[in-house]
């Protein structure tokens, strides 16, 4: 199994963000519980439409407060192996939506911003995550 430690590169929309600290995502189906009026406990589970969405941390506030609400575009960062020997990964999410900027501003730490993401699928039968091994 590759393990991964150093974000090499990550980019949305063409734009470079600078010193990322952390990628976080999450693949989620919001779920209904079923049941007839005599039953006391659910007796059906059913999925909703999965979502995929993303959290990045960087340092490179500047690029962050250039960034606009609902901009739309390609997020994508490639990952280092931990080992020698072993390929590094690049993960691409298309159809990233940017929902939210949040940038933290703490005495003695550098500044951080958090970037939130949800995705969308260009024709609904496209998974927009996709993963390559890098060489």
């Amino acid at each position: 199994m590759d393990r991964y430690m150093r974000i090499q590169s990550l980019t949305f929309d063409q734009t470079d963000l600078p010193l990322p600290l952390s990628v976080r995502l999450c693949r989620s189906a919001p779920s209904k519980l079923i049941g007839s009026d005599k039953d006391f406990f659910a007796t059906s589970l059913q999925l909703d439409q999965p979502n995929l969405s993303a959290e990045v941390r960087i340092r490179g506030t500047a690029a962050a407060e250039a960034l606009t609400l609902g901009q739309q575009g390609t997020l994508s960062f490639t990952v280092l192996p931990t080992s020698s020997g072993a390929n590094g990964r690049t993960i691409t999410l298309s159809g990233a939506i940017l929902t939210a900027i949040d940038i933290s501003y703490e005495q003695n730490s550098s500044a951080v911003a958090i970037l939130r993401f949800e995705t969308e699928a260009a024709d609904g039968t496209v998974d927009p995550f996709s993963a390559e091994d890098q060489a």
